[in-house]
């Protein structure tokens, strides 16, 4: 029970960063939710349907780097010997780094496209925490499964329904708690604010350490 409370609390950690991120592009780059695609795919059409080339290129190019970053992740996780649950946290440290430098360019667009190359590898690295499969990058598949169970448990007193329920609202609420801690620290450092994300990264670093601390005394390895 320890392994899966920690893996659980790692997984909470991870979809601060998550969130924060999400607030952090809609709030300084021009709306863009640099953590899923649906919506900025939906842009392209619109954007195509106006003849706008700026950001049709735009979108483009952040799709490739989306679509980059699950070949990295694929090629990494096959050669790799280090959990990528450690390469994902490197990742967001240079995405961090990048992001932050390029920050107060004349174009804001520039400034994003590193985070295209966190979300997937994150939401790859962290696909499941206590048996469930949930995403620390968006939340429409978390609210979903918070609701369907939630409607189950009061529907059936399925105590494992509740159970499973309240982890995606911890998730959710995790989610948000970020997306909100980076919208109040923008609004007080502006787009300088991403660096304030090295806090909820220690955080997770920290939790995956306590994580892994428990296997290795669980089952000595």
């Amino acid at each position: 029970m320890t392994i899966v409370k920690r893996q659980m609390a790692l997984h909470n950690t991870v979809s601060v960063i998550g969130g924060f991120f999400g607030g952090y592009t809609v709030v300084n780059h021009c709306d863009i939710i640099a953590n899923a695609q649906t919506g900025n795919l939906m842009r392209l059409v619109v954007q195509a349907c106006r003849g706008n080339l700026d950001s049709i290129g735009f979108i483009i190019l952040a799709f490739l780097i989306y679509a980059a970053a699950n070949v990295f992740y694929a090629v990494a996780r096959r050669y790799m010997r280090i959990s990528m649950k450690i390469v994902s946290f490197i990742v967001t440290a240079a995405v961090i780094v990048l992001t932050g430098l390029l920050t107060g360019a004349d174009n804001d667009y520039l400034a994003i496209l590193p985070v295209f190359f966190f979300a997937p590898v994150q939401w790859n690295a962290f696909k499941k925490a206590g048996g469930n499969s949930s995403a620390t990058i968006f939340s429409s598949n978390n609210v979903r499964q918070a609701v369907l169970l939630l409607t189950k448990y009061f529907m059936d007193k399925d105590k494992k329904a509740l159970k499973n329920s309240r982890f995606y609202w911890v998730t959710l609420l995790c989610f948000y708690g970020g997306a909100a801690m980076s919208t109040l620290l923008s609004m007080a450092f502006g787009a300088n604010s991403v660096w304030f994300c090295f806090l909820p990264l220690g955080v997770s670093v920290f939790a995956y350490v306590r994580y892994r601390l428990a296997k290795l005394k669980a089952f000595g390895q």
